[in-house]
């Protein structure tokens, strides 16, 4: 299935850290706490019916940009997103630093409440 983008310029406030965020099209999580919103399947299409929260979990320096990655407190949807120059750059070393120390601590245990009830569902619909 060949990757959509549908861009969809939306002004929002953080439910996390009540922060009003002006969308350019490409926004997708909170610049401050980073934070982020299960509403799209392709990004930007707003088809997700789940709304949960969802919280950074990682962060990923590619060779030209940088990755942020989210997981999904209610299904346990993963997505990774671009990152914006606008993120608070101590913000993202914050999620960074915590997933490092998860992985020395002996692995990331990233699983949100509820996930393993939406893999179950997920393995019966199949």
């Amino acid at each position: 299935m060949a990757r959509r983008f549908t861009r969809t310029t939306e002004d929002f406030d953080c439910l996390v850290c009540g922060a009003s965020v002006r969308g350019d099209g490409y926004t997708n999580h909170c610049p401050h706490c980073l934070w982020s919103r299960h509403v799209d399947v392709q990004p930007g299409d707003r088809e997700a019916g789940c709304g949960g929260l969802m919280r950074p979990v990682a962060v990923e320096s590619r060779a030209h940009d940088t990755v942020l990655t989210h997981l999904c407190e209610r299904c346990g949807h993963r997505r990774r997103n671009r990152t914006s120059p606008a993120d608070d750059q101590a913000a993202l070393l914050r999620v960074a630093a915590a997933a490092a120390s998860a992985a020395v601590a002996g692995g990331i245990d990233n699983a949100a409440p509820g996930a393993a009830a939406g893999a179950r569902e997920r393995r019966r619909r199949r």
